[in-house]
């Protein structure tokens, strides 16, 4: 590992949680416990909704839209889009929050470089997300217990890509910025905010073909995490 490199921190969704696999697996137990609401839609146009209906929020999210009621409201527009009354609002979001959080969905690669990490550095998170959705997560795929710090916006009150997120994780560490590696799958929030607080960063690029910001580079691009994997081994 790269002799300046004291701690890797992760984002979690996109990174080592695999939310689009974990978001499959939950529709299917909603549209199973309502099958006589969803099965006249076929499962196509179920499963865009749903996505749509995700990303709309998950946008709304990440643009500083508030975290109160934001699973209601994703269900909400879920049923709007298949011109479904919004009374089933409740116990989708119930089912949702139920469920995806506990599914064992980690990406390719995600777990053993984790804990091979933890063996000989420090390893951490930095994720906007809820927590009581994201402890969940890491618990399930079998990584919090190795972490040595767990960073969520929602409890800190900054999200990425403002560089305090990534300050704050790392006075946790009592380590300087620029000891850490930060690893994550959005340029905008992961790369460029990791770079604007002084970090090392990593993105994992996940098929995009365009870096969205040119201004700002990052220090390694990597399509999986057996590829950090190599290259901090020949570090």
């Amino acid at each position: 590992m790269e002799e300046n490199i004291k701690a890797v921190l992760f984002d979690v969704d996109g990174t080592l949680f695999d939310r689009s696999l974990a978001q499959r697996k939950v529709l299917d137990v909603i549209v199973r416990q309502f099958p006589h609401i969803f099965d006249a839609f076929g499962i196509e146009r179920v499963a865009k909704a749903f996505a749509d209906s995700d990303r709309i929020t998950t946008e709304d999210f990440e643009a500083g839209a508030p975290s109160d009621d934001l699973r209601r409201k994703r269900s909400q527009l879920f049923l709007q889009l298949l011109d479904l009354r919004e009374d089933l609002a409740d116990a989708i979001t119930e089912i949702y929050v139920r469920d995806y959080p506990t599914i064992d969905a980690s990406m390719a690669g995600a777990v053993p470089l984790v804990k091979e990490l933890s063996r000989r550095s420090i390893v951490g998170v930095v994720s906007n997300g809820l927590p009581d959705v994201q402890y969940r997560k890491l618990e399930a795929i079998g990584l919090q217990q190795v972490l040595s710090c767990i960073v969520l916006s929602e409890e800190i009150g900054i999200r990425k890509p403002d560089p305090r997120i990534f300050h704050h994780a790392a006075r946790l560490l009592q380590l300087q910025p620029s000891e850490c590696l930060y690893v994550g799958d959005s340029y905008a929030s992961d790369v460029v905010g990791a770079k604007a607080s002084g970090m090392l960063a990593c993105w994992l690029k996940c098929g995009q073909s365009v870096t969205p910001d040119e201004r700002v580079k990052a220090d390694f691009v990597i399509s999986s995490l057996e590829q950090l994997g190599e290259i901090l081994r020949e570090s």
